[in-house]
């Protein structure tokens, strides 16, 4: 276990604990029988083990929304229960964290009337693309701090306080406010700039007016920013001791398109002295550098070092309006979150994945060739480097394969040694994919019309080639009125269909010969859609006498618009949301307004509700619904377990086909979707269905429980 006895400077966080397994709290020592009340933070398994700490706690502090866990003082006899209970994961103590001393170097109401003049500004160019149009406008960026103070350069959109003795998020440390500053103070009407101005500025406020806090104040400001949708999280503090629920917390941040940036502590040199959170895969550690670009004395060194950014002589906003200069690495992490808000603003359709490596096309390499661990990838700045040559362009690029609703190219990249993506801009100039192979689907297009793509190639070092440009168009809609006739026709395709009323005559009411429950039996689960014909898994269909079935008609539906037909009759007898779905599937490609009117009216009938959809997430990171956020009501807080079954939960993929392999389970009062198999299929749209017959309860003891009034919708797509 790695410990750290750290130089104080600006911005270092000491955390006092070690950690053991089953129980994280207290160097070397154990629990006994009888002694003070602790104040721990317990991590559950199940629901068995959350009414456990609730039971046995003398206190609850707060229950986390994103992660299984509950803050909580127990008495020792119960701690020692908990730890060995098999429903508890493990359990941490709420330990304090410190921030030493600030290192001011001065203060005053006012330094340099000329804003853009600071070395930091100079090294970083932000008005490069500031003149593009991008200063970070529309990015919500959260500092996890001591609070950001009001200011005439700084405007705070929200925030929260998470510590005890107040529920202002004004900072009265002075540290927060000189980080939100260095972010975003507004350019041109005072005496600094930011380097992102047009972000919305969130104030975390998770320590005192003496600069110390805990684990769980961090924690739940870091819960916080995951439930208020942050973009970017700043975390200029740090700790010697590893907390494995921090660092699961900022993962599930991560895994939720959060950019985690902080500073890597103020330690100095050595052979791996960054601290955590910096240390965490799923955070980007930040160095410090002087005006030389050289590393600061205080910074720390180590593999996990990422970028580096200025962090000495940092001249920033400070409490009661005035301003003041500090060293740290805590002012490094914000010039580097700030670069990050103003890609994402440049580029909202790029992972973060792609955004975090963008950075090391910006950074200008320092020390050892290559990275290292006192500089990482090099100083990021927006300033053009040395090489301003771009790759050579891609070659033999063509239209690959084209559907209704989409077009995929390929090509191959050029053989430059540097070369590292080929960004894809539409025929507005929008950037709107980076990949790293040869090949690129665009999704969602309309039917019979052309598009226009330009690929261009990037080293990186981020130059860009002038890119290579190719249209395509969408294949066309089938048409309602000719239906080709197929190769062997039956009886039934041999029926024309009237072409003033084609729905009345396909559709067959669905308690006429053969019912319904015949036409499911038929379909496999997964399978096509409700497509007739003997398709593999498909159970027979039981042998009918000729004299009572005389040529159906429309018994077996053959053309897209019987099949929709089909579906949407299903639909109304079953009052399933779920059928309502696959028959809005079956229609995707149907131009019919008296078809598309009777979905409209069987939706309302039914009272489906959509939620909000959720966008590029992980293939194997499960997805998560709680009823209680979605419905904005305390009445569904808990999951009545025994509701969640495959009859009121169905998920579709991209084609309308049910997706069989899928586990459900409640957690934290939360429904959790999870692919049997570890991970639903890369870049894929699939939509969740949850019936009235889902249940929540307002705790978790009570017996009562209330179903829904209305069935829900929601998609979500992988990357």
């Amino acid at each position: 276990m790695k410990k750290i006895i750290p130089v104080f400077t600006a911005s270092l966080l000491t955390l006092s604990c070690a950690f053991a397994t089953g129980l994280a709290y207290g160097e070397g020592s154990a629990t006994t029988a009888s002694g003070p009340d602790q104040e721990v933070i317990v991590v559950y398994k199940n629901q068995e083990g959350k009414e456990a700490v609730l039971e046995q706690s003398v206190e609850v502090q707060h229950e986390f929304a994103t992660v299984p866990a509950v803050s909580a003082t127990v008495s020792s006899s119960d701690l020692n229960e908990l730890v060995q209970d098999p429903n508890i994961a493990y359990v941490e103590r709420n330990v304090p964290f410190t921030i030493a001393d600030e290192q001011v170097v001065a203060q005053a109401s006012a330094i340099n009337t000329n804003e853009q003049s600071h070395w930091n500004y100079q090294a970083e160019q932000p008005n490069i693309e500031w003149d593009k149009g991008y200063n970070g406008a529309g990015i919500k960026v959260a500092v996890i701090d001591s609070g950001i103070a009001p200011h005439p350069e700084l405007t705070i959109a929200g925030g929260v306080s998470t510590v005890d003795y107040t529920t202002s998020y004004t900072d009265d440390n002075g540290h927060g406010t000189h980080v939100g500053g260095i972010i975003a103070a507004r350019n041109g009407d005072g005496q600094v700039t930011g380097m992102a101005p047009g972000v919305q500025l969130y104030a975390v406020k998770t320590m005192g007016p003496d600069g110390k806090g805990n684990l769980q104040d961090v924690l739940e400001g870091v819960d916080w920013a995951i439930q208020n949708h942050m973009d970017v999280i700043n975390m200029s503090l740090g700790t010697e001791y590893d907390s494995q629920l921090l660092h699961n917390m900022l993962d599930q941040a991560y895994n939720s398109g959060i950019l985690v940036v902080a500073s890597a502590g103020n330690s100095g040199a050595g052979t791996d002295t960054v601290n955590y959170p910096a240390q965490y895969s799923s955070v980007i550690a930040v160095a410090a550098v002087d005006s030389n670009l050289n590393r600061g004395s205080f910074s720390s060194t180590g593999p996990k070092v990422e970028v580096a950014a200025p962090g000495v002589g940092i001249y920033s906003t400070y409490l009661n309006n005035q301003y003041a200069i500090m060293d740290g690495t805590s002012q490094a992490a914000p010039h580097v979150a700030a670069m990050l808000a103003i890609l994402k603003q440049e580029h909202p359709s790029e992972s973060i994945a792609s955004l975090r490596s963008d950075l090391q096309h910006y950074a200008v390499d320092l020390g050892t060739p290559g990275r290292d661990n006192q500089y990482g990838y090099g100083f990021v700045t927006f300033k053009p480097q040395v090489d301003v040559t771009a790759p050579g362009e891609v070659k033999n690029l063509q239209l690959a394969a084209k559907g209704t609703d989409y077009l995929t190219f390929n090509w191959q990249n050029p053989a430059d040694s540097d070369f590292a993506k080929v960004n894809v801009y539409d025929a507005q100039n929008h950037r709107v994919k980076s990949v790293t192979g040869n090949v690129y689907s665009a999704a969602d297009l309309t039917a019979d019309t052309s598009y226009t793509f330009t690929m261009k190639t990037v080293d990186i070092k981020g130059n860009e080639s002038s890119g290579v440009t190719i249209s395509g168009r969408t294949a066309a809609m089938p048409t309602m009125e000719s239906t080709p006739a197929p190769v062997s026709p039956s009886p039934v395709l041999q029926a024309p269909v009237p072409q003033t009323t084609p729905a009345p005559v396909v559709s067959v009411p669905v308690v006429t010969t053969p019912p319904p429950t015949d036409l499911v039996a038929q379909i496999p689960v997964g399978g096509g859609g409700g497509g007739g014909g003997g398709g593999g898994g498909g159970i027979p269909r039981p042998a009918t006498p000729k004299a009572e079935t005389p040529a159906p008609t429309a018994s077996v539906p053959s053309t897209p618009v019987q099949k929709a037909q089909q579906q949407l009759n299903n639909a109304k007898s079953s009052g399933k949301a779920a059928d309502f779905i696959k028959a809005r599937f079956a229609a995707k490609d149907l131009n019919n307004a008296e078809f598309n009117k009777q979905l409209n009216q069987l939706k309302q009938s039914l009272g489906i509700k959509d939620l909000p959809s959720k966008a590029n997430l992980r293939p194997s990171v499960p997805v998560r619904i709680s009823l209680q956020a979605s419905l904005k009501s305390s009445t569904y807080k808990y999951i009545d377990k025994s509701s969640i079954t495959a009859g009121n939960i169905a998920i579709l993929d991209g084609s309308g086909n049910v997706v069989s392999n899928v586990n459900l389970s409640v957690k934290f009062n939360r429904i959790f979707i999870t692919a049997a198999d570890g991970s639903f299929a890369p870049n894929q749209t699939y939509t969740v269905i949850i019936e009235k017959g889902v249940k929540g309860k307002a705790s978790a003891s009570s017996d009562q429980s209330t179903a829904l009034t209305n069935p829900l919708v929601m998609q979500f797509t992988t990357r």
